[in-house]
């Protein structure tokens, strides 16, 4: 786990300083024209036989053909015996691997993030986003890469499938009032109410007064470790579920790079543990407790769509990393009376929901 007295990672997994904004992460962009495509859409015989041209891009940077082997080797071992004497066959088959891989990374940051831009505040610009063509189409792509990575895992992928049919029904762009009013209601104005999208308002009733602090401070070492800022604008404490989400997507993100660029073993195998640890503390503790709220706690078709499909897909994360999902029956952490009062102060917990102002 990292601690806020780790020094910052540096090189290739520092985040640039010198890129645009992007999101709550001020030093983090994703280039929006490639996030998914083409890496996602390529014909099998297109990854089973690159183009001369991809062969060479790789080579470009003077790195020997005999060193990718090495590397790719180490990373995507054959099974025992695979692959002696076979030379092209076997080099295809290690290609084939390293793709699936990194398209497996690229997929799973998309959904992390389409996920973090679902549960920000209500924008038409961000739900614009959510309903394009584009968006959806990369959802679906996206999707059936996670499901075909792990055929074993038959009933989690048909629930991340099923969820996300209706999902996609209900992501509509005439629908953006009605989801707009129902965000409010659902989550309120504050960060304490019946489906709360920060973590440390899930709790042990009997946990340690200090519990809240220490996952704040244990998250932004997390965010720190990999050399992330939040931006800040971005309104909101680093429980929440948005910077959680992208914070995964970061990591993902980078994963596809490591594969991609060759880097070795132990940046990749840092980078996949850091997914497993926040999976295990952070986000898959009590993105369990949170779906099962949000679902309970509206009939609008698109939050109940959503958290399904969250469920399912943070579900399918824990698999992967065989971390252990937290408990759905996540009871909410006890009310601090002083906090409480100092709140009512403002007449913000009387009002209705949506209002802004008192009549």
């Amino acid at each position: 786990m990292p601690i806020q007295s780790e020094p910052q990672l540096r090189g290739e997994w520092a985040a640039r300083t010198d890129t645009p904004k992007r999101s709550v992460f001020r030093n983090y962009r994703a280039d929006e024209r490639n996030l998914l495509t083409p890496a996602l859409s390529p014909s099998e015989s297109e990854r089973e036989s690159p183009s001369p041209s991809s062969r060479e891009a790789v080579t470009a940077d003077g790195t020997s053909d005999l060193e990718i082997s090495k590397t790719r080797s180490s990373l995507f071992p054959l099974p025992l015996g695979g692959g002696e004497g076979q030379g092209e066959e076997a080099s295809r088959a290690l290609t084939h691997t390293l793709q699936t891989a990194i398209d497996l990374a690229i997929a799973r940051s998309f959904l992390h993030r389409f996920l973090a831009k679902a549960y920000e505040d209500p924008t038409p610009q961000g739900w614009a986003w959510l309903c394009d063509v584009g968006t959806q189409e990369s959802l679906r792509a996206a999707v059936r890469v996670v499901a075909a990575a792990r055929p074993s895992a038959a009933n989690s992928s048909a629930s991340l499938a099923s969820s996300l049919e209706q999902l996609s029904a209900a992501l509509c762009r005439g629908a953006a009032t009605i989801f707009n009013d129902a965000y409010i209601a659902t989550f309120g104005h504050a960060a304490r109410g019946g489906c709360p999208l920060n973590e440390i308002e899930y709790g042990d009733l009997k946990a340690d007064p200090l519990f809240q602090p220490h996952r704040l401070a244990d998250l932004a070492a997390f965010y720190r470790a990999f050399g992330l800022e939040v931006t800040d604008d971005a309104g909101e404490r680093h429980d929440h579920i948005c910077l959680e989400l992208e914070f995964l997507c970061v990591l993902a993100a980078k994963e596809a790079y490591a594969l991609e660029h060759q880097l070795d073993a132990d940046q990749l195998a840092q980078c996949r543990d850091a997914q497993k640890k926040f999976l295990r503390e952070h986000l898959g503790r009590w993105t369990p407790a949170f779906t099962r709220r949000l679902a309970a706690a509206t009939n609008e078709p698109t939050f109940r769509a959503l958290a399904e499909f969250t469920r399912a897909f943070i579900e399918s994360e824990c698999v992967r990393f065989s971390v252990t999902p937290g408990s759905e029956d996540l009871l909410l952490r006890p009310v601090d009376d002083a906090a409480e009062r100092m709140c009512d102060s403002c007449g913000i917990n009387q009002l209705a929901p949506g209002a802004l102002a008192t009549p």
